[in-house]
């Protein structure tokens, strides 16, 4: 993004959500939407800061890959992301290419491609995950125990009743 755009996007993020404007405002969506911004801004910015030289998404595909030994199948890596096969395909590609994570055809499966982390993958996410370790508890700062837990409980809840929900 560009300085002057994202100077502009920082500052509307940090304009208060009015109660008494509308009964919408009351609701959780508004104050979801603009915390998720928030916290991408935020985390683009740590990225930004410290000479990291991924992407929030490429973060995301090296924990999960750090996390499973074995490798993921592409496909199931596509949905725990939530990007479609194409989108993810492009990330893979890139990542490919910056030797972070390697493709190779499922034993069992030859028409599934299996993704793995690789060494440089696996050093950059331990390089990157103790700094935004230290992000995350920053902005978690104040924030009890209990806090925590009931916010998580309400963050579930809300997850569950997406889930549930019929789509027409």
């Amino acid at each position: 993004m560009q300085p002057y755009l994202y100077s502009i996007f920082a500052q509307s993020l940090k304009m208060e959500i009015d109660l008494s404007k509308s009964d919408f405002n009351k609701t959780l969506a508004p104050w979801l939407g603009k915390t998720s911004k928030m916290m991408n801004m935020y985390i683009s910015d740590v990225f930004r800061k410290n000479k990291i030289e991924v992407t929030k998404q490429q973060w995301i595909v090296l924990k999960i890959l750090h996390e499973d030994a074995d490798g993921i199948i592409q496909n199931k890596l596509a949905f725990i992301t939530e990007r479609n096969k194409a989108s993810l395909t492009r990330l893979i590609n890139v990542m490919e290419k910056k030797k972070l994570v390697i493709r190779s055809t499922s034993e069992i499966d030859s028409r599934k491609n299996l993704i793995h982390i690789t060494k440089k993958g696996k050093e950059l996410f331990l390089k990157i995950k103790p700094i935004l370790l230290k992000s995350i508890t920053a902005i978690q700062n104040g924030i009890s125990t209990d806090e925590m837990g009931a916010f998580i409980n309400v963050m579930t809840k809300i997850q569950h009743n997406l889930n549930t929900q019929k789509f027409n």
